[in-house]
C-alpha cells in the first residue's frame, strides 16, 4: 500500500502507513533504512502528512540505504547525502549521533 496506491487508495495507503509507522515507534525505531526508492519517498514525505491528519508525533527518521552506506563512509550529510530535500529533518538524529 505504498507510493503507486498512494494515488489510486489515498486514504487507504495513508491508514495502512501509519500502522507501519505505529509498530515502529512502539518497538523504539529511531532510524528506518529503505532499500526501495518508493518505500523512502511513502514514508520520508507522508509521515508529516499522517501527523498532523491523525494527530500523532512519530520519533524516527528515514534514509536510503545508499545514504546511510555513503554517511557511514564520512559522505557530508548535506552536499553528499542531500538531507536538506528530506521532509523529516534528520538534524536531531545526526546531532545525537555525532554526525553534525
Amino acid at each position: 500500500m505504498g507510493f503507486s496506491q498512494l494515488h489510486r487508495n489515498k486514504n487507504t495507503s495513508l491508514q495502512v502507513t501509519k500502522t507501519k509507522l505505529d509498530s515502529l515507534q512502539r518497538a523504539g525505531v529511531e532510524l528506518m533504512i529503505h532499500m526501495c526508492p518508493n518505500c523512502h519517498i511513502q514514508y520520508d514525505c507522508y509521515q508529516p502528512v499522517i501527523e498532523k491528519e491523525f494527530g500523532v508525533k512519530y520519533d524516527m527518521v528515514h534514509m536510503n540505504i545508499a545514504q546511510f552506506v555513503a554517511l557511514s563512509m564520512g559522505a557530508d550529510p548535506y552536499k553528499v547525502c542531500g538531507f536538506q530535500t528530506h521532509s523529516v529533518p534528520l538534524e536531531g538524529f545526526l546531532e545525537k549521533m555525532g554526525i553534525i
